[in-house]
């Protein structure tokens, strides 16, 4: 990677590696070149093309020219989605003596939209960061208040700078700010001392401390670190659409939902997310079979044609 100035990793498991495929294709796209760190358990995607993990369980593969994915096993038994600080100290720790300029950690149900290197320009300014659909929680919520009682315990001073709460899916970390990786790691670390082993989605409800545990612990990092520089809900297509990439949270994934049936049985319309998804699902990477493409964006079409009938006929 003589050229590449940027990592990006991203974790996944089970049928989520065709959410990596889509992220793949639209970096590629957007005119990234470099390598993708992907740290998976259980079996490597299917489009893998002809390789063999080594003795270890990692894989490096070549997407396209200039393009490689390498796969980390990972041995943890926490949920993967919590070992995300982890994931960027192993990049870090991989990569520094190669020229790296920045890591970027991105969800793999993530689909990019700008050319990448409106990404390197932003995270030169700060720490990168994607206000969450749930911002903002005010400084002076219930919430912060125990996360300031719960660290002054650990001798950290906290105290909310903002209001706003961002979201986990997305961070970007310039080689002047690594040291966040490690903060944000040290906050999760203190965390488990409550919530045990991180090893399923959210603990109770939002009215416990720490319900989204890597996101709580990264929202705290937030408000401790000076360098920051925060896009708005637009930047993950939340709510209003925008430019900068597009997030399909939730349980629900684009692979998983049946679009027309969505809509006769319960209204639910096929989001943008959906669509940008089944965007990026043939090149470079073949995530689907091309019968399976076709019939989604038939169905993509067909339920948003059914919805703007019944949007009409309600009118």
């Amino acid at each position: 990677m003589p050229d590449a100035k940027s990592v990006i990793c991203t974790v996944f498991e089970r049928d989520y590696h065709h959410g990596v495929g889509a992220l793949a294709n639209s970096l590629y796209a957007a005119g990234f070149r470099g390598e993708l760190y992907a740290g998976y358990r259980g079996a490597l995607p299917p489009w893998v093309g002809e390789a063999a993990p080594d003795a270890s369980g990692n894989l490096r593969w070549e997407v396209a020219p200039g393009f490689h994915i390498y796969f980390a096993l990972q041995k943890t038994e926490e949920l993967l989605a919590y070992v995300k600080p982890e994931l960027l100290r192993q990049v870090w720790n991989r990569y520094e003596d190669r020229g790296i300029e920045n890591v970027f950690y991105i969800d793999c149900d993530i689909v990019i939209k700008a050319e990448w290197r409106h990404f390197e320009d932003w995270v030169s300014w700060g720490v990168a960061l994607c206000e969450d659909m749930n911002s903002p929680l005010p400084v002076s919520h219930p919430l912060r208040k125990q996360w300031q009682r719960y660290y002054e315990g650990f001798g950290i001073d906290y105290k909310p700078k903002d209001d706003v709460y961002v979201n986990g899916g997305f961070v970007g970390i310039n080689k002047k700010n690594r040291e966040f990786s490690e903060l944000w790691d040290q906050i999760q670390t203190y965390m488990k001392q409550y919530t045990g082993k991180q090893d399923r989605i959210g603990i109770a409800d939002r009215w416990n401390m720490f319900h989204f545990m890597d996101q709580d612990a990264l929202n705290i990092a937030k408000d401790l670190t000076e360098d920051v520089s925060i896009m708005g809900r637009d930047a993950m297509d939340f709510g209003r659409l925008g430019y900068v990439m597009s997030h399909a949270a939730g349980r629900r994934k684009p692979w998983h939902k049946n679009y027309v049936r969505n809509i006769l049985l319960d209204g639910s319309r096929p989001s943008n997310t959906d669509k940008v998804y089944w965007h990026y699902v043939e090149s470079p990477i073949r995530v689907h079979s091309s019968g399976t493409v076709r019939s989604k964006r038939f169905a993509l079409k067909a339920a948003s044609l059914i919805g703007r009938v019944f949007t009409r006929s309600q009118n």
